[in-house]
């Protein structure tokens, strides 16, 4: 499933890509609430989450994550894009996909704004 992540004026900040197999109870339960209001925060210096009011779970445990790679964090309730290579994720998480655009709108976000998580449209 394509994902983009939009500011509430509808400029787009970031499209991934989430694949069921990594991660299918997390896929269905994103999958069934979008589109769904979010709010980013940074995560350290390495990612950006987007909170989604809906409760994600561990599945596959994933410690070691580079740019682009989009995970689910249980503790936060969120996924998260990361944008720096780590070695230890300091939350338990499980990835489920990868941007499919350019992180660099992803560091202009500012702590706490709204934003908009939705499926790609195709138009």
């Amino acid at each position: 499933m394509q994902i983009r992540i939009l500011r509430l004026d509808g400029s787009v900040v970031l499209e991934a890509e989430l694949y069921r197999e990594w991660a299918p109870l997390n896929y269905e339960i994103i999958s069934a609430i979008l589109p769904a209001k979010a709010r980013a925060y940074p995560l350290d210096s390495y990612a950006i989450y987007f909170t989604l009011g809906v409760r994600v779970l561990l599945e596959k445990p994933y410690e070691q994550a580079g740019p682009g790679d989009v995970i689910v964090i249980p503790y936060t309730n969120s996924i998260a894009v990361v944008l720096e290579p780590v070695e230890k994720i300091r939350f338990k998480s499980t990835l489920i996909g990868k941007a499919t655009s350019n992180l660099e709108l992803l560091r202009e976000l500012k702590k706490g704004e709204p934003m908009i998580v939705d499926r790609k449209s195709w138009r």
